[in-house]
C-alpha cells in the first residue's frame, strides 16, 4: 500500500474552491433541494441523509466559529 488516504479529508469544507459566497450559497441550496425532492419521490432516508449534510454545510459555512475562514483575503500581505 503505497500511501494511506485519510477518509476524513473528505469531509473537510476549508477548501479554497469554497471560499466564494455564492459557491456556499448553492451548495447549500442544492442540497437542500434535493432532501426535499426526496420527500416528495418518497424516500426518507435520502431525505434526511441530504437535509443533514444541507444543515452540516449551512452550520460550517456561516454559523461556525471557524466561519471566519471564508471572509479572510485570499492574498494576505507580507511583513
Amino acid at each position: 500500500m503505497a500511501g494511506k488516504i485519510d477518509w476524513r479529508e473528505s469531509l473537510n469544507l476549508k477548501h479554497p474552491s469554497l471560499k466564494p459566497l455564492w459557491i456556499r450559497v448553492l451548495a447549500v441550496a442544492v442540497c437542500g433541494g434535493w432532501a426535499v425532492a426526496e420527500i416528495f419521490i418518497g424516500s426518507p432516508y435520502w431525505s434526511i441523509l441530504f437535509g443533514a449534510a444541507a444543515a452540516y454545510m449551512a452550520y460550517a459555512f456561516f454559523i461556525s466559529p471557524d466561519s471566519s475562514y471564508f471572509s479572510e483575503p485570499e492574498n494576505k500581505p507580507e511583513e
